[in-house]
């Protein structure tokens, strides 16, 4: 019995070791698969949080670049809207001063229209008609000259160069006034210097001033105002065409008698804007028609535009 009992106590360890060196074999194989996963795992982790970094960089440069563009946007449009209200208000007060200034000229047109209708007689001799004395002469040609003095700026825009060109042109105003029927051109060439008079054509029984328009006061003018002035004649009256040669800018402007007849008016027509259209106001596309007191202001707006 004992030898059975040895020999099954020795298959039994045999076997017993057989099993556990199996069972070692397979363990030692997972453990290896096991720590081949862990560490492609930390790997492939590892890539990840790096990609994730670069990620946020970019996410934070972006967001960083939104902000900025959104608050220079912002202050534009701030800008533009100061800007925007500054000009409503320079139009609000230029409109203002427009209606005060016209409802000054209607209120001084009754009081003038007196006066201007005796200047008016006394420009027209009749025929045969001479001047009594020197005196009455004189004041004759003082009252004309004031009556022309509106004129004369408007379409030379000159004033009276000197005192002795005033002089002579006194005395030859004077001896036209015994002429029939003397035109308003023929006396305001009359009037004007040696270097802005323009050969009249008085054939046919009308006028034509077909002479060149070089005049040393309309060249100062050009100066000061930076533009080209021409002087044209239109059927609704004389007009003055001016052109800023940097921008392409043109207009023009018309003198026409207002509705009372008594005073001229300057009739604004836009035309070339040039490369003044996407800054150009709303008014300077517009026909305008303003009173020549208003020139000054008329020309601060145009250069405050075009400067």
């Amino acid at each position: 019995m004992e030898s059975l009992y040895k020999k099954l106590y020795d298959k039994y360890d045999k076997l017993k070791k057989k099993k556990f060196s199996e069972l070692d074999n397979l363990n030692k194989e997972q453990e290896l698969k096991f720590t081949t996963y862990v560490n492609a795992a930390d790997k492939y982790i590892e890539f990840l949080r790096s990609e994730n970094e670069k990620l946020c960089a970019q996410v934070n440069n972006l967001k960083s670049e939104v902000d900025s563009i959104r608050s220079t946007s912002n202050e534009q449009c701030l800008h533009y809207q100061k800007l925007l209200m500054e000009e409503n208000q320079k139009n609000k007060a230029l409109s203002e001063e427009v209606e005060t200034l016209q409802k000054l000229l209607q209120e001084g047109t009754a009081s003038s229209s007196k006066d201007d209708n005796n200047d008016n007689m006394q420009l027209y001799t009749p025929e045969g008609a001479q001047p009594t004395s020197g005196n009455q002469s004189k004041e004759k040609t003082r009252k004309r000259r004031r009556k022309f003095g509106s004129e004369s700026e408007s379409e030379c825009m000159i004033t009276a160069s000197s005192r002795g060109q005033d002089d002579a042109i006194e005395g030859q105003s004077a001896k036209d006034l015994s002429k029939e029927n003397v035109s308003w051109g023929a006396l305001l060439n009359e009037q004007l210097a040696e270097c802005c008079k323009r050969t009249i054509d008085t054939s046919g029984g009308g006028e034509n001033d077909s002479g060149p328009a070089n005049c040393l006061f309309q060249a100062l003018i050009e100066y000061l105002l930076g533009m080209k002035l021409s002087p044209y004649h239109e059927s609704e009256g004389r007009c003055v065409s001016a052109l800023h040669q940097s921008t392409g800018y043109s207009f023009s402007l018309t003198w026409v008698k207002s509705k009372d007849g008594e005073e001229f008016e300057l009739l604004y027509r836009v035309l070339s804007l040039g490369t003044l259209e996407r800054v150009a106001l709303g008014w300077m596309m517009d026909e305008i028609m303003f009173s020549t007191s208003m020139c000054p202001i008329f020309f601060e707006r145009i250069s405050g535009v075009i400067k």
